[in-house]
Formats: structure tokens, sequence, C-alpha cells
């Protein structure tokens, strides 16, 4: 029984690993996605700022 626990054990760790990864991938995708979209804000912002002020 021991042997098949550490087996488990063991078998396991690349499934470990390779979720971790694909969380962090993930992670970084939605980073870059949220940095974008506050950039596109700023801009919005600041183009909105200019129509009022030529208004």
């Amino acid at each position: 029984m021991e042997y098949l626990a550490e087996s488990i054990w063991y078998l396991s760790w690349p499934v470990i690993i390779y979720l971790s990864y694909k969380f962090v991938s993930l992670n970084l995708h939605h980073y870059k996605k949220m940095e974008r979209l506050e950039e596109l804000e700023e801009i919005h912002a600041k183009t909105q700022a200019a129509k009022k002020q030529a208004a």
C-alpha cells in the first residue's frame, strides 16, 4: 500500500507542474490584456477631453 501511495505521488508531479505552468501562462495573458485595456481607456479619456474642449 505504501508503494502505491508513493507511486501516485511521483506520477502526479508532471500533472502539478503542467497545471502550474498553465495557471501562470493564463495569468500573464490576462495581465497583458488588462494593461492594454488600461492604455486604451487612457487614450479614450484624452480624446473625449479634447472633444469637450473643442466644443
